[in-house]
């Protein structure tokens, strides 16, 4: 077994997109379908992380490839730090947007993300293509433009997806229905006072959860097809050996979210 040194790769972005036709429909309109794959995905910040031990058949890898931070002077900050997966593994990349003081919208800066977000989705194997970015009200217009032009420019079977906050998730038809993107992943954790204040009505929120492991209170009672954990610290061979057998590395949620 040969491991992926995702530091090696990051350098080898793929540089042509394949156009296909018009994708702009609103996702509510057609039929949710829980994205394929292994039920769960373990998402994998910037902390060095081995993983070559994680069954591919249990779960796949969100890995965080990227940082773009939207400021006066756009920066973006591709990962540093190592991660090492099975051969085979199901892997997504997770690029992380913040904005600064000085961001404002415009059509370059909306051209210019675009085109970074795009090379990243390049990155060679790697199957699906997620957007972790927490937009205000007023930026949601310059993020779902984005969404559009790269849903447009992505290949048809490439999956999109983002994270979302739980209260984007409560309201059906919000905002979200109308994105272009197989699924949002609402995040049940760091919510405080507010964990379980926010029902999922969105149809693109239902298929898929996302809990964290020292958190086992925020996970929802509703077990999600795909469910993404976050470890604030990087992943230990004592998590990664429950999640091999079928097991979320907290024991109080793991009966209740066992695939």
């Amino acid at each position: 077994m040969k491991p992926w040194r995702l530091a090696m790769t990051i350098s080898c972005l793929a540089a042509a997109f394949h156009l296909h036709g018009d994708s702009t429909t609103p996702r509510h309109l057609r039929l949710i379908k829980p994205l394929p794959g292994p039920p769960l995905i373990l998402w994998a910040w910037e902390e060095p992380e081995d993983l070559r031990t994680l069954d591919p058949a249990r779960a796949g890898v969100a890995f965080l490839a990227e940082r773009i931070f939207l400021g006066a002077s756009p920066q973006f900050i591709p990962r540093h730090q190592p991660i090492t997966v099975p051969d085979h593994i199901d892997a997504t990349a997770v690029v992380r947007i913040e904005t600064h003081p000085g961001f404002r919208d415009s059509e370059s800066l909306r051209a210019l993300t675009t085109r970074e977000l795009l090379r990243v989705a390049a990155l060679p194997r790697t199957r699906a293509f997620q957007i972790d970015f927490d937009a205000t009200k007023s930026q949601q217009p310059f993020y779902a433009d984005i969404l559009r032009r790269i849903r447009t420019a992505l290949p048809p079977n490439q999956i999109l997806t983002i994270t979302a906050l739980a209260s984007w998730c409560a309201t059906p038809n919000s905002w979200l229905a109308t994105l272009p993107i197989d699924a949002a992943v609402p995040m049940h954790f760091r919510l405080g006072k507010h964990t379980g204040s926010w029902p999922i009505r969105e149809p693109l929120c239902t298929t898929t959860t996302g809990i964290a492991t020292d958190e086992p209170a925020s996970a929802p009672l509703t077990p999600a097809t795909n469910t993404y954990i976050f470890s604030p610290h990087p992943w230990t061979a004592d998590q990664i050996a429950q999640i091999n057998q079928n097991h979320i590395p907290t024991n109080s949620i793991i009966e209740r979210i066992r695939p």
